[in-house]
């Protein structure tokens, strides 16, 4: 079983490092060792995992499904070995955290503490602006906006973001404030890029009427920094949230009387396998660090 299991290893680990030697050197093992694991499990499976030639690496169709079952079983392994040390030596092992970068900053200086209560404790910060899915991206826990619909995960709600429009300074000055929605129509716009695009706006009163406003939108971007980069350059109107915004100071907020709706905001991490001390430690952190900032905030 051990032996399985460390094949199981390598042929993760040459499927990350995407070479044999890559693999061979993250290892600490002989190119040759590497290669001939990568074989034994091949043979054992009766099935080619990996196409490989003098010049490249790729994973087979087969080696691909392999891969998300390879990498679950040995997240649970780690998981439960740990589960043991934990109870022993405190929180130790580490954490693979997916964030968007809009919530990054957040999170920075509560990890901060942790890791220092914590010496044996270390975790792996990865930022993404798109749906991530833990199990595909080998992660343990990913905070995500909106919804992730997978039986297989857990989805845990920690705050609620709270949609508003803003624009910076220098923009409103050159090009006026807008006082109602339609004012919209007539400004310039940074959004986000979908597909496919997104082409309105819907805005919503205090009576709950709703106002649906086509946007202008000359320049979209696919992660949340570069958006508020932007809109501080002076490129257009664009949407935030209340705590981006007081980490902002150049940005305004505009049309404070109309809403776009609120955004959840959830812990997502695989349902099965043993829910480790360390796991449950950030979870707890990240929880507490967005919880208590979901308030409006005007300027």
């Amino acid at each position: 079983m051990l032996e399985s299991l460390e094949e199981l290893r390598v042929f993760v680990q040459i499927a990350e490092s995407g070479s044999l030697a890559g693999a061979a050197r993250a290892m600490g093992m002989a190119p040759n060792t590497v290669s001939r694991r990568l074989a034994a499990l091949e043979e054992r499976l009766g099935a080619q995992l990996l196409y490989r030639t003098t010049r490249s690496l790729s994973v087979s169709d087969t080696g691909r499904a392999f891969l998300l079952k390879a990498r679950r079983i040995l997240q649970e392994v780690d998981a439960a070995e740990h589960l043991v040390l934990e109870h022993r030596q405190g929180l130790s092992g580490t954490v693979r955290v997916g964030v968007t970068s809009v919530l990054v900053q957040d999170l920075l200086s509560p990890l901060s503490q942790l890791l220092e209560q914590h010496s044996s404790l270390d975790v792996q910060l990865f930022v993404y602006d798109r749906p991530v899915n833990p199990i595909t991206e080998g992660l343990d826990i990913v905070i995500i906006g909106g919804s992730l619909v997978d039986s297989t995960l857990v989805t845990r709600k920690l705050t609620d973001i709270h949609t508003i429009l803003v624009a910076s300074s220098a923009y409103l000055e050159r090009y006026g404030t807008p006082q109602r929605p339609d004012d919209l129509r007539r400004h310039e716009s940074v959004v986000f890029y979908r597909d496919p695009p997104q082409t309105t706006w819907v805005l919503h009163d205090a009576r709950e009427q709703v106002h649906v406003v086509p946007l202008k939108a000359r320049l979209e971007v696919n992660d949340g920094r570069t958006m508020m980069d932007a809109l501080e350059a002076g490129m257009g109107i664009g949407l935030t949230s209340p705590r981006i915004l007081a980490r902002r100071p150049a940005l305004r907020r505009i049309l404070p009387d109309f809403g776009l709706g609120i955004i959840p905001v959830s812990a997502v991490y695989p349902a099965s396998g043993p829910r480790s001390e360390r796991l449950q430690a950030v979870l707890e952190l990240i929880r507490e660090a967005l919880g208590d900032k979901s308030g409006e905030v005007s300027r």
